[in-house]
């Protein structure tokens, strides 16, 4: 756990991995092509990955001291890797980067240097997007300057492979196991702070149909749970939110 914020702050960036042989390599290349040097990379293989991908990991922790790989954990699941890989991070700052979509190479060292210059405890940058083949996809996400908790019920614009987390002011941060994970995790944090990002796109997230969350259905669901299971909201506020998300699913998948 860091103690106080150095001159060349660290930061954690967590990467579960299971069966990405394919997409890993690629991911990883774009940690390394960081301007920010000042990095440590928490690698967790799936204890049920069945492919390549630990190998891969092996390689690459062996040729670059910042790469930890974390492995043959007694349970598996993206969840529980994330978190496992917070607890063991050592940085001043949390970043997520999955081992399917790429960072930009400028993408740490102008998130570090804007949380050092605004303060703030949870930062975002805008993204593109991409298919599984890695063919870019037109629409690109470019959030708002600030995000509230009331602007992030309307709309899950912070995506989790822009986030960055001051560890100072959010020591104990976890995932739950629920879909949507993220949104969920967000929802607390900006109950007590407001998010701030770039807008310029510094990521690009990979859209594979056969995710988590690729069943629009079931994806419906569980953000309905969300705004009245965890949220606690009332009816008359869970509805326009969610027909808000609904309207909003249909345009994209338009």
């Amino acid at each position: 756990m860091p103690t106080a914020m150095s001159a060349q702050p660290l930061v954690s960036i967590v990467m579960p991995a299971y069966n990405v042989e394919r997409t890993m390599e690629q991911s990883i290349q774009s940690a390394l092509a960081q301007t920010w040097p000042h990095w440590e990379l928490l690698l967790v293989v799936d204890c049920k990955s069945a492919d390549s991908t630990r190998s891969i990991a092996e390689a690459h922790a062996g040729r670059d001291p910042r790469i930890q790989l974390i492995s043959d954990l007694p349970r598996g699941g993206c969840v529980f890797n994330r978190n496992h890989a917070i607890k063991q991070a050592r940085g001043d700052f949390i970043a997520f980067l999955d081992s399917d979509d790429l960072w930009l190479p400028e993408k740490l060292e102008k998130q570090v240097a804007f949380m050092q210059q605004s303060s703030c405890d949870l930062s975002y940058t805008g993204y593109a997007q991409m298919d599984w083949q890695g063919t870019p996809l037109p629409h690109v996400i470019r959030p708002p300057a600030r995000l509230t908790y009331d602007d992030l019920l309307r709309d899950n614009l912070l995506g989790c492979l822009t986030a960055m987390i001051r560890r100072a002011r959010f020591p104990d941060i976890e995932f739950v196991e629920f879909l949507h994970e993220d949104y969920i995790l967000w929802l607390r944090l900006l109950r007590e702070t407001t998010a701030q990002g770039l807008p310029e796109p510094l990521a690009v997230y990979r859209v594979a149909a056969s995710s988590r969350s690729g069943n629009k259905v079931r994806a419906a669901w569980k953000r309905w749970c969300i705004l009245r299971d965890f949220e606690k909201l009332p009816l008359h506020r869970a509805l326009p939110l969610f027909a808000h998300y609904a309207v909003t699913a249909l345009k994209k998948r338009a």
